[in-house]
Parts: C-alpha cells; sequence; structure tokens
C-alpha cells in the first residue's frame, strides 16, 4: 500500500503531491492529538479514585496520592476578639491594663470601663444596707437592753409595794365603816386607790413581759430584711463585673482595637490567642477529605518566608463551605468547596510562627503507608500500553 502511494506520489509533479498529501498530514495530526489526549485522561484516572465515588476512598482503601491544599495560620483555640459583657452598650473604655504582645493567664482584669465608678458607689451603697439589715436583725433577736428591763421590773415591784399598801389601808378602812368611824364615800376613795394600782400593776408587768419577749414574726421580718439586702449586693457586684473586661482563656495580645477614651466597636476590645500551639487551618477540597485521616503527618510552607513546618490532623472540619484563602491566579476557582482541616504544628514549628497569625500557607499532606488498588482504576501497565488501534 505505501509503495503504491510513493510511486503515485513520485510519477506527479511537485505540486499536485503537495496537494495530495495535504490530507494526510493532516490525519496525522489528528491521531497524534488522540492518542495524547487518551493518555492524559488514563494517567488522572490513574492518580483519581474510582468513578462515581469522588475522591472518597472506600472501607479499607487508602490512595498514596498527595493532597495539596492553601491555609492560613492562627493559633490554637482560634484568635479570640474579646468585648465588654452586654448591656454596655456605648460604654467608653476608661482604663486599658494591657498591652500588645502580653501573655497573660485567665481571667486577667484587661480593662475597665466609664461606668466602673458609678458600680462601685452603688455596691458600696448596697453592702451597708446590708449591714444595717444584719445589725436590726442582731438587735431583734437579742431582746431589749438589760437596763430597759431592770428599769420596768423596778417599777413593777414598786407597784407591787403600793397595791400591798392600798389593800392594808382598805382593810383598816373597812372597819371603821363598820364601826360607822367613817362615811362610805370614805370607804369608797380607799377601794378606789387599791383599784388603781392594781391596775397599773398589771400594766406595769404586761409591759414588762413584752420587753423580755423575742416575738418570732419579728424575727422573720428582719431575717426577709437581710436577705433582701444580700441579694442587693449580689446585683451590684455583678454590675460592678460588667464594666470590668476579662480575658476568658490564656494567650497573648495580638492586637488592640479600642483605646482608652474610645467606644467599643464591631471589631471588640482586642484579640488574643495561644500562640504557643499554633496550627494551620488547610482548606481541602470536599472531594479529598476522604483522603485524611486524623494523626496523618502534613508539610506547611508559609508563603512569605518559604519556611518549612511540619504538623499532625488533628481534626477534620464538618462543613463544607467556599474558600477564603485564594491565590494570586486571577482566574482560580474562587467558588470551590472545601473543608477545613486543623493541622498542629510540632512545638519547634510552633515557636518559629508564634508571631505569623493569619499568614497564607501551603499544606502538603502526607500520603498513607499503604494503598489497595480499586478495580475499577487501570493499572500502569494498561495506562502505558496505549488505546487498542
Amino acid at each position: 500500500m505505501s509503495s503504491l502511494a510513493s510511486s503515485l506520489t513520485r510519477s506527479l509533479s511537485p505540486s499536485r503531491r503537495w496537494l495530495w498529501s495535504l490530507p494526510l498530514l493532516v490525519m496525522l495530526l489528528l491521531g497524534g492529538l488522540a492518542v495524547l489526549r487518551w493518555r492524559a485522561q488514563t494517567a488522572a484516572r490513574v492518580a483519581a479514585p474510582p468513578q462515581g465515588a469522588g475522591s472518597l476512598a472506600g472501607p479499607g482503601e487508602f490512595s498514596n496520592r498527595r493532597v495539596h491544599a492553601l491555609g492560613r495560620l492562627e493559633p490554637r483555640g482560634e484568635v479570640v476578639r474579646l468585648a465588654p459583657p452586654a448591656g454596655n452598650e456605648g460604654a467608653r473604655v476608661e482604663t486599658l491594663l494591657v498591652a500588645e504582645g502580653d501573655e497573660i493567664p485567665p481571667q486577667t482584669l484587661v480593662a475597665r470601663l466609664d461606668t466602673y465608678s458609678r458600680k462601685m458607689a452603688e455596691l458600696k451603697e448596697a453592702e451597708a444596707r446590708l449591714l444595717a439589715a444584719q445589725a436590726r436583725l442582731a438587735q431583734t433577736n437579742a431582746g431589749a437592753k438589760p437596763g430597759d428591763i431592770e428599769a420596768q421590773q423596778a417599777a413593777v415591784d414598786l407597784l407591787a409595794e403600793q397595791m400591798k399598801v392600798s389593800r392594808r389601808d382598805l382593810e383598816r378602812a373597812e372597819r371603821f365603816r363598820n364601826q360607822k368611824a367613817i362615811s362610805g364615800e370614805d370607804f369608797d376613795k380607799y377601794q378606789w386607790a387599791l383599784d388603781k394600782t392594781t391596775l397599773e400593776f398589771r400594766r406595769a408587768r404586761q409591759l414588762l413581759d413584752a420587753i423580755r419577749e423575742v416575738r418570732e414574726t419579728d424575727v422573720r421580718v428582719q431575717e426577709t430584711e437581710v436577705v433582701a439586702a444580700q441579694a442587693a449586693v449580689a446585683a451590684a457586684k455583678e454590675r460592678v463585673e460588667a464594666a470590668e473586661v476579662r480575658n476568658p482563656t490564656a494567650g497573648r495580645i495580638l492586637k488592640i482595637h479600642t483605646r482608652p477614651g474610645e467606644k467599643v466597636g464591631d471589631n471588640g476590645l482586642l484579640e488574643l490567642g495561644d500562640v504557643s500551639h499554633m496550627q494551620a487551618v488547610a482548606e481541602v477540597f470536599e472531594g479529598d477529605v476522604g483522603l485524611l485521616t486524623p494523626g496523618q503527618r502534613a508539610t506547611v510552607i508559609v508563603d512569605g518566608t518559604r519556611d518549612e513546618l511540619r504538623g499532625t490532623i488533628v481534626e477534620l472540619g464538618n462543613i463544607v463551605a467556599r474558600k477564603v484563602v485564594l491565590t494570586n491566579d486571577p482566574v482560580s476557582d474562587t467558588d470551590a468547596r472545601v473543608v477545613e482541616v486543623r493541622v498542629q504544628l510540632d512545638r519547634e514549628s510552633s515557636r518559629r510562627v508564634e508571631r505569623l497569625s493569619n499568614a497564607r500557607v501551603e499544606v502538603t499532606f502526607d500520603p498513607p503507608a499503604e494503598r489497595v488498588a480499586s478495580p475499577a482504576s487501570p493499572t500502569a501497565a494498561e495506562a502505558d500500553r496505549g488505546p487498542d488501534l
């Protein structure tokens, strides 16, 4: 066939020979392109998981394909934006007690608001009212003063003696009346004197009993006043604490957003984080998450310094979202769906990047040691064999 084509070509003139060879060259070029495209698709199928399962490896399967993703550096537990407690809208910062770069333990007093002085005065007033209520309760439990009780007892004793004297006078007057020595009117005077003294004696004795008595009702009233005063003190302390800003966790002050005299805005008062344990948050494409497991090692490259770090996967995210860390390529896929994977950096690596929070990094995850080939994936021999022509 080829010899016939060659003889025909030689028999033709040079211009006709060129026109006759052009279709053959086009066919050979298209055939070569088809072979190259087939080889590229085959290589992609070898690297990718079986079709229909995305990039997720099935039970018992591993992939030796390296997963690469962009990410960022941040402290363990994320960066905390510290803000005043609720109820302080419109308040200004009066005193700032920390500076950027300070390492602070949990519950450190960071700042006081301008409402602190007023709330502190309310607390002192509530504490004074509590002391007064407690004093009244103690007074009620103790009863009357000993001096008052002794004075009233003396009045009762005096009236008892006067009553005895009035009774003797009445008995003597009664004998005189029987002897017709005094009139009935004079006798009535002695009777009235005895009755008056008896009534005064009874009243004084009842007053003495009242002074000595500690009534349960009075005690309960005073105890209720003490409880109310204690509640007022607790509420005043809460208001004082609300005028103070304390950090919930230990960490380093990364950025201060509000200075003394300024109102706290949407950015909060300051940012802090646990920079002694830095993490790389990699945004892994949702189809590649199944290739990763906690405990898997990873290499982290810092974009700005090209410093190489090492770490271990500690958490796989549970939410698919849009990527946040973007490349400098204007045609990159900004709407890609990714899952955040947290890599805990080794101690030495954390120390080297403790001042690089939010720095962009490139994360490459080491493949597992084993891999079970899927039946749906072509082997390397099949990929090298080429298409059947």
